[in-house]
């Protein structure tokens, strides 16, 4: 209030000087004084914008980015193809986040401005709600012509260029990334295992090739070693063999097989042809101004209706920031200086109507079951009308503003939470009052027990802990909401079947968002109490700075337990039950996690197995092949076939039923046929059994016993095992996370909290980035598997363990 009184009691700034409710006097004075509150106003709204701009971005920007990680990972995507993605995505993310940032930061501002008494001292030097919302109106102009920008210019060239990049990558083969003691599947026709690789040359040494062209004929090829190259253009590879054999099979004659002898062989290897998207093919989504004008005067009715509609999609969303910045100003000065939280719940609630509005209704316009005018602008007009209404009575000397939030439901849910935390001190209190007791009369146990101080630091954590991950929590919501609407209008989908989905999605969410809800409490609590001079007090009666971390870092190790109980016991079900619901909702079969056709796998005595479908249930095969050779001395002994097999389980023994036998042992060719014959190989139906799921959908012990179960079969497992290690170390990220936010938070000093919180935020992110790049090269065998899954919290956990301990104590 300091601020705004010693403005205002300048003579030059009398009340009477107002000639407009948006507008002072043209007086020099007045027009100093005007500035000096824009500039109190601007220092509120900006910097908390700022803020939640990059918290926001990187919660999206990370579920965004996520879903296409793997194939990026998997395809070999060069380091541009990467940074093009990100690009791409950015202004898809920006569109939303930069309207709903500038909210929190107006209601975070006003609320700021209110609580201190700010809002009474300039409404008694006669400046009006209207006055205030002019440097806001001001400033969300600007928000608005950026967000003009992005719907206009880099939206639709950012959709395009993501959806080339997506056809490009998805059709690229990996053709540098073939990787010794597994099988490759990802050349065309063709399976290629080799034994080693020599770094030096390049060389490929114990080659197996498995190559089934058009005509149904199957070649194997067993070579010492081979050499790839690669054409300029990466869309053709060349196999040069030397000293091998060519097994050549067709199932309809299989008595004319052929086995050949050669010294040197080059096969040719055509990847698909990376198709270029032609231009006619765009989306409306894809296309910018002028493409969408076109539209309108296209002689087909459908095509003109969409582009109408995202025309006017992509002028309505950025009007959303100039009520946004009414509802701000409103809500917020008129905010209840008891009602902490009140801010975010109220951004959340007014996002979360205005998005779905929208969406809904640009939904049911494309259907044609609303009109487009209703369904683009009913969202804009609803939430217009509330903000007018704020406006209005937010003026009168009356108590309707503050009814709605002394009476309604927002701060009730507010007060309700810190009703909750208070719940949980006096239950920690009494047990440690109880515990204090229990080891006074015992006398042989001295514990530290929770003082006042612990508990009010870890209440002040708790609350902002919890409205941070809220906030998290209902941006991923909104934006599956977003990315789901379409396949829930066009199949129809019950709204209890899509609540299931959001139940089943919590916990994954949770894995994600907890880490930097905990890295922004503790820079949001310590900031606080750092800045209203409470860690000051504190250390003028002895108490450190780290006696006062110890609470919140034994909450933050609590909390990495239950996150890891959390991904043991809950994940893996709720992962497999909202994969089926999404399933179900994009109108897809709900999948099955049993492989029913991994046609090649290594069994015991230098067996080799190809099978067409395994039956797991009757133990049965579809189609075998059963290779009995040796890679290593580039032989191949005998290649039985089998119609169908079963599993003999009285007997312990597989029965093969109608195939044939051709044997090349001791330079002797024998054939023979049989209609069933019991086979000598061993393994039994749990050897094929293998259960194939993504690692989210396993628990550490089940994903270890299905790593050593695919090294015996000979896949690779270098991605799986950086998973399993990632398993035990992600939970411990929670943990790390306050380790570098308490250091940052005491670098504040005179720089303001926010200073703080941007570099703790931006640590934050980098931290991310590393884990995602640390995996990556753990999955790709760059790295070790151990080192890639922990990496990233040795190097962040030192260097935050290292700042702690420079922090004046």
């Amino acid at each position: 209030m300091n601020r705004m009184a010693s403005i205002l009691a300048d003579p030059t700034f009398p009340p009477q000087s107002f000639l407009h409710p948006f507008c002072y006097n043209v007086s020099a004075g007045a027009s100093m004084k005007t500035r000096k509150i824009h500039k109190v106003i601007y220092s509120e709204i900006i910097p908390p914008s700022l803020i939640a701009l990059a918290v926001l971005t990187f919660v999206v920007f990370t579920r965004e980015f996520g879903r296409l990680a793997e194939l990026l990972i998997r395809k070999d995507a060069d380091a541009f193809t990467v940074l093009g993605v990100i690009i791409a995505l950015l202004p898809k993310i920006l569109i939303f986040t930069v309207p709903f940032a500038f909210l929190i930061g107006t209601l975070v501002g006003f609320i700021r401005l209110s609580a201190d008494s700010e809002v009474v001292a300039m409404r008694a030097g006669g400046v009006s709600i209207y006055q205030m919302l002019w440097p806001v109106i001001k400033l969300n102009l600007g928000v608005a012509v950026t967000t003009f920008l992005l719907t206009f210019v880099l939206l639709p060239q950012g959709n395009w260029t993501l959806r080339q990049i997506q056809h490009q990558v998805g059709l690229r083969p990996i053709g540098s990334q073939i990787k010794p003691r597994v099988f490759n599947e990802d050349l065309p026709q063709v399976i290629l295992y080799i034994e080693d690789q020599d770094l030096k040359n390049s060389a490929w040494k114990g080659v197996f090739l498995s190559d089934t062209g058009s005509s149904g004929e199957q070649r194997i090829i067993l070579s010492s070693q081979a050499f790839p190259l690669f054409s300029s253009n990466a869309q053709r590879l060349q196999l040069h063999f030397e000293e091998g054999w060519i097994y050549t099979v067709n199932p309809e004659s299989p008595e004319k097989d052929t086995l050949t002898r050669f010294q040197t062989l080059d096969v040719p290897i055509n990847f698909p042809a990376v198709q270029q998207i032609e231009a006619g093919s765009k989306r409306p989504r894809e296309k910018n101004f002028y493409e969408l004008w076109s539209g309108l005067e296209d002689a087909d009715q459908e095509i003109r209706r969409r582009s109408s509609i995202e025309l006017q999609k992509r002028i309505a969303l950025p009007l959303s920031a100039l009520i946004f910045a009414v509802l701000g100003v409103t809500l917020g000065a008129n905010t209840p200086r008891s009602s902490r939280g009140y801010g975010f719940i109220v951004s959340m609630l007014v996002v979360f109507l205005y998005y779905i509005l929208f969406a809904s209704g640009t939904e049911l316009a494309e259907n044609g079951d609303l009109a487009i005018g209703w369904g683009v602008w009913g969202a804009d007009l609803v939430l217009g009308l509330i903000a007018l209404f704020t406006l209005r009575y937010s003026q009168i000397p009356s108590n309707v503003l503050r009814a709605i939030p002394n009476l309604g439901p927002l701060v009730r849910i507010s007060r309700y939470t810190e009703r909750v935390i208070e719940a949980f001190r006096n239950i920690f209190r009494g047990f440690f009052r109880r515990v204090r007791n229990w080891s006074a009369s015992v006398g042989k146990i001295r514990l530290r027990l929770a003082r006042v101080i612990d508990l009010y630091v870890i209440r002040i954590f708790m609350l902002y802990f919890l409205l941070t991950l809220g906030v998290c929590v209902s941006l991923f919501y909104l934006f599956t909401f977003f990315e789901l609407i379409d396949d829930i209008f066009e199949n129809s989908v019950p709204q209890v079947l899509f609540l299931d989905y959001f139940f089943y999605l919590f916990p994954h969410i949770l894995m994600l968002l907890v880490p930097i809800s905990m890295l922004i409490a503790t820079l949001v609590t310590f900031g606080v109490l750092d800045k209203t001079n409470q860690i000051l007090a504190l250390k003028s009666c002895g108490v450190s700075v780290f006696q006062i971390a110890v609470p919140v870092l034994a909450l933050a190790l609590t909390v990495s337990a239950l996150i890891f109980v959390t991904q043991e016991y809950i994940l893996p079900y709720a992962n497999q039950r909202q994969d089926n619901l999404r399933n179900l909702i994009k109108g897809r079969p709900v999948q099955t996690y049993y492989q029913g056709g991994r046609s090649w796998i290594f069994g015991e005595e230098n067996r080799l197995y190809n099978y067409n479908h395994f039956d797991s249930e009757r133990s049965t095969f579809a189609e075998l092949s059963i290779y009995q050779l040796d890679i290593t001395k580039n032989q191949l002994y005998q290649h039985t076939y089998a119609r169908s097999a079963v599993w003999n389980a009285f007997d312990q023994n597989w029965q093969l039923y109608n195939g044939w036998e051709r044997s090349f042992r001791d330079n002797k060719l024998e054939y023979s046929t049989f209609d069933e014959k019991v086979s000598s190989m061993r393994e039994e139906p749990s050897y094929f059994e293998a259960e194939v799921k993504e690692s989210s959908k396993m628990t550490y012990l089940e994903l270890k016993d299905y790593i050593e179960g695919l090294q015996q079969g000979g896949f690779e497992v270098d991605h799986l095992k950086t998973e399993l290690y990632t398993k035990l170390s992600f939970p411990f990220v929670s943990f790390i996370m306050p380790i570098l936010g308490i250091p940052f938070a005491f670098t504040i000093g005179r720089k303001g909290a926010l200073y703080g919180i941007a570099a703790g935020v931006l640590l934050g992110i980098f931290y991310w980035g590393a884990f995602g790049v640390f995996g990556v090269l753990g999955s790709n065998g760059l790295l070790s598997p151990l080192l890639a899954a922990w990496g990233p919290n040795l190097l962040f956990g030192a260097g935050g363990a290292l700042l702690l301990s420079a922090v004046r104590t």
